[in-house]
């Protein structure tokens, strides 16, 4: 996926480098942010540009309602250590406290490596016992459970890391799942209206050769050069994808098959600017992956997640197609399946309190005690949640397993 262009301090790397400046300091691989929660069975993750500062990350959450994103991207900073866009430190405090912030809110991210511009560390890291000791410092400092490798370009075409890459990722999964931890790895790859490119399945078959447990195949739909309807080119990727993942994993089913699958367009104007991806297309690419089964949708990028002022604009702010504020995090937001309802014991029942007149919505209610016991199972479809065989609908309370709103008249009493 591509970027706007490098920053001078991105261009200057090198020569700094090469004069002698250390520009990023190794850190010791120890844990400062958060664990997260991990992912669903089915999550939307658009791509953060790590070029701006962690509070775009927060300020992702709050504009999208969004819960996961991909951080874009940790590259080499020069030599054999990763950075946020080549010259943000991993360490770096404001993308901590984003961090942090994002996991005690019950979200997670995923880091990705590479991409259109920049050096994937696989490329200068020399060795497998050094290029896993770049990723380890990555994953432990931001204590990471899923990894996204994108591949493309010339990258594509280097055999040697995208084998060096394969050993050392096969050897980390195995290391943390020895001690507790999961490690989901994800791959990135440029799609046809088809599916995958000769070097792309390549990749992924040296992958599995390496014994390496590939998580996700995401393809971007994105930048194809022709005039195509991309909402439909997105799906028939995904039904190319399919068939070819069928030849290189043939143990699994189809719907496991589905399941190992990501679709990352470019919302609005693509570089291929003759190409749009509008909302329509989003809405045709949403239904099209929740009826397969799809794991991960997401798109580039949320910071173009708006109109721009003028219909067509090639832009790294805006999606140059029209739109509401927000309008792909929304449309791509995925509903979350719920899980079988386990009765809970109700607590010691008690007259609920009445804090509001009936019906007022400026006095939102939220009683503590349910009225007459007995346990609480899952909230119902309309919205309602059961109480011991009686519904009572929630006015909006953020209850839990408490008792849902109960609008009343009269003043509030204990």
């Amino acid at each position: 996926m591509r970027r706007p262009p490098p920053r001078l301090a991105s261009a200057l790397a090198p020569l700094a480098l090469s004069a002698g400046l250390l520009l990023i300091t190794p850190v010791p691989a120890h844990a400062t942010a958060l664990p997260g929660p991990g992912f669903p069975a089915r999550y939307t993750a658009p791509y953060v540009e790590t070029w701006h500062s962690g509070a775009s990350l927060t300020e992702a959450r709050r504009a999208t309602g969004l819960e996961y994103f991909t951080l874009a991207f940790v590259i080499s900073d020069g030599g054999c250590h990763g950075a946020f866009d080549g010259t943000v430190p991993v360490t770096d405090p404001g993308w901590e406290v984003a961090l942090n912030q994002l996991r005690s809110d019950g979200g997670d991210v995923i880091a990705s490596f590479g991409g259109g511009a920049g050096t994937e560390l696989a490329q200068v890291c020399d060795s497998v016992d050094a290029l896993k000791t770049a990723y380890r410092r990555v994953i432990d400092r931001l204590n990471l459970t899923a990894l996204d490798f994108d591949i493309e370009g010339f990258a594509l075409d280097d055999t040697t890391a995208n084998d060096r890459r394969a050993r050392a990722l096969a050897d980390l999964q195995h290391e943390y799942a020895a001690a507790g931890r999961p490690l989901s790895v994800h791959y990135t790859l440029p799609a046809n209206p088809d599916g995958l490119s000769t070097q792309s399945l390549r990749l992924l078959r040296n992958a599995k050769d390496r014994g390496l447990d590939v998580s996700v195949v995401n393809i971007m739909t994105m930048d194809y050069g022709p005039d195509l309807n991309m909402g439909r080119i997105a799906t028939t990727a995904a039904d190319g994808l399919h068939d070819q993942m069928a030849q290189i994993w043939p143990e699994k089913s189809a719907a496991e098959l589905w399941a190992m699958q990501g679709n990352t367009p470019m919302i609005g104007v693509n570089d291929a600017t003759n190409e749009v991806f509008s909302t329509k297309d989003a809405h045709t690419l949403a239904d099209f992956a929740n009826a397969k089964g799809i794991t991960l949708l997401s798109f580039w990028a949320v910071g173009r997640d708006r109109a721009c002022a003028d219909e067509g604009t090639l832009a790294g702010s805006c999606s140059g197609t029209a739109q509401e504020p927000g309008e792909f995090s929304h449309l791509f937001s995925r509903p979350q399946p719920r899980s079988r309802p386990r009765p809970h014991p109700a607590p010691e029942p008690r007259s609920p309190y009445c804090l509001g007149p009936l019906g007022n919505p400026l006095s939102p209610v939220c009683a503590e005690r349910p009225t007459n016991g007995g346990t609480a199972t899952a909230p119902a479809a309309d919205g309602s949640a059961v109480w011991a065989s009686r519904a009572v609908r929630d006015s909006g309370c953020a209850s839990g397993w408490d008792q849902p709103a109960v609008w009343c008249d009269g003043r509030a009493t204990p």
